[in-house]
């Protein structure tokens, strides 16, 4: 079943961006009475047909919705400072929205090689990673931030860690992560975060972590982490 993307399907009849209509009628050659699934990355997962196989706005009557459970047990929210070759966050997003993330957070640090970031690129593979991977929940991904701001609207969160080098200071990201159940977890450029960035994150709840005796490149570290919190969740269910 093809899946396409709408943020809006409370209406009996919807009609598709340009960009998906483009993608059901000339790249699927869909038709008109053709089935298709729908989804508005809030977990509702829908079941249309074809009215009008427009290629700009294709129009489709919404026959069936139900509410789709999110597929893990706990809220992952990553704080991360982008690479300078930003195809390898893409690549994180892919894989991260694949796997399952509820938040991205682009943070922007002392070490960082990056202000910006292609927020509509970003999100177009978070749309293509969600319908791929059929998540029905679609990640929030914040545009680059102060890393004391990322900081600070992360104080309700159960269990806050960041990921640091030095490997006397650290805990083991396994203990932090038994039962938790609303995980912040910050990474930072290849640069490292720095000893004050350390000393403000702790402030805020903050536990330096471990992520094992090498020294990963900020894409591996944060699929690593989150990879944790997923590996573990599903050892306690």
């Amino acid at each position: 079943m093809h899946i396409f993307y709408q943020p809006y399907i409370h209406n009996d009849e919807i009609v598709l961006s340009e960009e998906e209509s483009k993608h059901c009628v000339r790249v699927l050659r869909l038709d008109k009475d053709d089935e298709v699934t729908i989804t508005d990355g809030k977990g509702v997962k829908a079941t249309a047909v074809l009215l009008d196989p427009h290629p700009k706005k294709c129009v489709l009557k919404v026959m069936h919705r139900e509410q789709m459970p999110k597929l893990h047990n706990y809220d992952l929210h990553l704080l991360v400072a982008p690479t300078k070759n930003f195809d390898r966050m893409e690549w994180l997003i892919e894989k991260l929205v694949e796997s399952g993330i509820d938040r991205i957070t682009f943070i922007q640090t002392t070490n960082g090689e990056r202000a910006k970031v292609n927020m509509e690129r970003c999100r177009k593979i978070a749309i293509s990673a969600m319908k791929q991977s059929k998540q029905w929940w679609l990640p929030q991904i914040d545009d680059v931030v102060p890393f004391e701001q990322a900081l600070k609207e992360s104080t309700a969160t159960s269990v806050k860690l960041i990921a640091w080098c030095p490997v006397a200071q650290q805990e083991s990201i396994s203990k932090q992560l038994q039962h938790a159940t609303q995980v912040a977890l910050c990474i930072g450029p290849e640069g490292d975060f720095t000893s004050s960035e350390i000393a403000l994150a702790t402030q805020c709840g903050f536990v330096p972590v471990s992520l094992g005796a090498s020294i990963l490149r900020t894409e591996t570290a944060a699929l690593y982490a989150c990879m944790a919190v997923k590996s573990i969740n599903a050892q306690i269910q």
